[in-house]
């Protein structure tokens, strides 16, 4: 992933941006673990290791100056608002009978993940760049996706472990044959343990 602090937002073409949490690289080997676990499909993708990260906002494509507006958000977050959620298992997307993604969910016991979303969330419609889903949020890992939806069963346990949030970033996708390309353009990065910027 490349880190574009100045630019891509500004320059006023229309961009597919989402809001999301890196992955810890400590959390790396447990995905790798999971993603072998699953059970050998052609139809079965695993999300590359600089794919992987936790979404907060989906926000689509938009023009620069909705873009500008999302950068913003992202840069003005509180400097307090890292923590640590807890992977605890598989969760399959949206259902376990027809899964489309295989995920690691998240229990978010000190509502780290939910506080995020709910600040990125309210930022982005007060500055008129979306308007949240009606689903509840619920924080988790997509390791992959299926081509058609059915039932996966893993070969063994996820794991447990914790994922800590020391950034969240505002992400530009790019669509390439080899599958998308995420760039960083904006981020915040906290210090979990004084509530500090770093």
């Amino acid at each position: 992933m490349g880190e574009h602090p100045g630019g891509d937002a500004a320059e006023g073409g229309r961009q597919r941006l989402f809001i999301g949490v890196p992955l810890p690289e400590d959390l790396l080997d447990l995905v790798r673990r999971a993603q072998h676990s699953l059970p050998p499909s052609t139809g079965l993708r695993l999300v590359r290791p600089d794919q992987l990260h936790v979404t907060l906002a989906f926000i689509g494509e938009v023009d620069g100056a909705k873009a500008e507006a999302a950068r913003a958000v992202v840069e003005t977050l509180p400097a307090g608002l890292g923590g640590t959620a807890d992977v605890t298992g598989f969760l399959m997307l949206p259902s376990a009978r027809r899964a489309r993604v295989v995920a690691l969910e998240l229990t978010d016991r000190e509502r780290v993940f939910a506080g995020l979303f709910e600040r990125a969330m309210g930022g982005l419609e007060a500055a008129a760049v979306m308007v949240r889903e009606g689903r509840p949020f619920r924080p988790h890992l997509t390791i992959a996706r299926l081509k058609v939806p059915g039932p996966v069963q893993p070969r063994a346990e996820s794991g447990r472990a914790p994922y800590a949030v020391e950034s969240v970033c505002l992400y530009k996708s790019e669509l390439k044959r080899e599958g998308a390309r995420y760039i960083v353009l904006a981020r915040a990065t906290f210090d979990r343990k004084s509530g500090t910027t770093v």
